[in-house]
C-alpha cells in the first residue's frame, strides 16, 4: 500500500509538465515551419488540457498556423474565439490585431478598420494598439 502512494505522486506531479511539454512542443514545430503539425500538436493539447492556462495561447498559434498557410477565414474564425473567450488574456489584443491583418489580405476594408479602431478602444495601451494606430494611419 505504501509503495502506491509513493508511485502515484511522482505521476501527478508529472501531470503539469506533460502539458507544458505538449505546449511547448507545437510551439517548436510551427517555429519549424510545420504549420500543419503545430496546429494537430495545438489542438491535441486544447484538447487534453481545457482549462490549461496557456489554452489562450495555444488557441492564438492554431490562428497563426492557418494564417501562415493564407486561409485567412479559418484564421479570422480561430482569432475570435481567442477574443470572445479570453479577453483578458495576453494573447487578446494578439489576436485582435492578426485578425484585423487578416481581413486586409482579404481587402475587407470595413472589417480591417473597425477591428483597428476596436483594438486601440479596448486594448490601449498595448503594443498591438499602436501598430493598430499606425496601421489605421496607412489605410486612410
Amino acid at each position: 500500500n505504501k509503495r502506491l502512494k509513493e508511485t502515484a505522486v511522482p505521476a501527478a506531479a508529472a501531470a503539469p509538465a506533460s502539458a507544458d511539454t505538449l505546449y511547448l512542443k507545437g510551439l517548436e514545430t510551427f517555429k519549424n515551419g510545420d504549420l500543419a503539425g503545430a496546429r494537430t500538436q495545438l489542438t491535441q493539447f486544447v484538447e487534453k488540457h481545457p482549462n490549461h492556462e496557456l489554452v489562450a495561447n495555444a488557441r492564438y498559434w492554431i490562428g497563426e498556423t492557418y494564417y501562415g498557410e493564407k486561409n485567412y477565414e479559418q484564421a479570422i474564425l480561430e482569432f475570435q474565439e481567442v477574443i470572445k473567450q479570453y479577453p483578458k488574456k495576453e494573447k487578446a489584443p494578439a489576436a485582435m490585431l492578426k485578425q484585423a491583418l487578416a481581413f486586409r489580405a482579404l481587402k475587407d476594408q470595413k472589417s480591417t478598420q473597425y477591428l483597428l479602431k476596436r483594438l486601440t478602444a479596448d486594448y490601449p495601451k498595448s503594443e498591438e494598439a499602436k501598430r493598430a494606430r499606425v496601421l489605421l494611419k496607412e489605410i486612410k
